[in-house]
């Protein structure tokens, strides 16, 4: 690439590794004869939400993965639910390596971190349009680490696109910023998927040599490319841009660029605002049609 665009790449974690919420450690468990419930509640281009309960108190993995053609699960399920597992494992020892060369030693074990524990609701991103999924799960036994019982899986597809109608509103308020995604109703969207980066005018001219449109263009085609769940955001998003929680660092007199787009299977729906900041007084609200350019597939 001859243009220069800042892409910070932050260690590689899976989204497996985000099951926490379901997960009581101290609870107690059972492996027996245990019914997995699960159901679909939302499928869109980008993502699938699924609710997770059972029957009987007990730990349960859950994981969506491409389907593929060369087999069915339930064939050798015992198998596939092992390699599953392994897999977890990997991503979790990976994970634990990775912290303690930063020196932290109060980790979850396994179970607590990467297993289920009741009723849960979990949206799993990054998925690919028009494409069929396995979202599955099965009882595991916390102590010996081993699938316990039968598999429960799910095919779904996802569609081609999905038209959500969300529009964004921006406020930067001294050294914050912050993004809200919002329902026609003004009601926050908290699931819709979106890409936001913030840039510096004086690095797009001096360094970069392109335009915002361009440059905001160019960079979340690569974001949307890789898919790298760092990047996507849902929710309200607050960020600090006094150079430590951002790499943005705002600095009196300068102005700035902050694009937000749309990211469900594809980049739609962006918008730009520019500011210039004046000071930690600063503040400014910016809406729909503050935006300097839209743009996306909906343009």
């Amino acid at each position: 690439m001859k243009n220069k665009i800042r892409l910070f790449i932050l260690a590689f974690i899976p989204c497996s590794l985000f099951f926490i919420p379901g997960c009581n450690p101290d609870a107690p468990w059972s492996t027996k004869n245990v019914t997995v419930y699960m159901k679909a509640t939302a499928i869109s281009a980008g993502y699938a939400e699924f609710s997770f309960s059972t029957d009987k108190e007990a730990y349960y993995f859950i994981d969506c993965v491409p389907a593929r053609e060369d087999g069915d699960p339930h064939t050798h399920s015992k198998q596939f639910m092992m390699l599953a597992l392994d897999s977890a494992y990997t991503a979790y020892i990976n994970w634990r390596n990775w912290l303690l060369k930063q020196g932290e030693f109060n980790i979850a074990s396994f179970s607590s971190h990467m297993l289920q524990y009741g009723a849960v609701n979990h949206f799993f991103t990054n998925l690919k349009p028009k494409t069929d999924y396995w979202v599955y799960t099965f009882v595991v036994d916390p102590d010996k680490l081993q699938p316990v019982g039968k598999l429960f899986l799910q095919t779904i597809t996802t569609p081609d696109t999905s038209i959500v109608d969300v529009h964004f509103e921006y406020r930067v308020r001294g050294y914050w910023d912050y993004i809200y995604p919002l329902n026609p109703d003004g009601k926050i969207n908290n699931r819709y998927p979106y890409l936001a980066a913030t840039e510096d005018s004086a690095y797009l001219a001096d360094e970069v040599g392109q335009s915002p449109e361009e440059y905001f263009s160019e960079l979340f085609e690569i974001l949307a490319e890789r898919n790298y769940s760092s990047d996507i955001r849902y929710g309200v998003q607050v960020v600090q841009n006094d150079g430590w929680d951002s790499y943005v660092l705002f600095l009196p007199g300068h102005t700035y660029y902050t694009a937000i787009a749309g990211f469900d299977g594809v980049v739609s729906g962006g918008v730009i605002y520019k500011f210039t900041w004046t000071g930690e007084e600063y503040e400014a609200y910016f809406r729909d049609e503050d935006s300097i350019v839209s743009y996306g597939e909906n343009e």
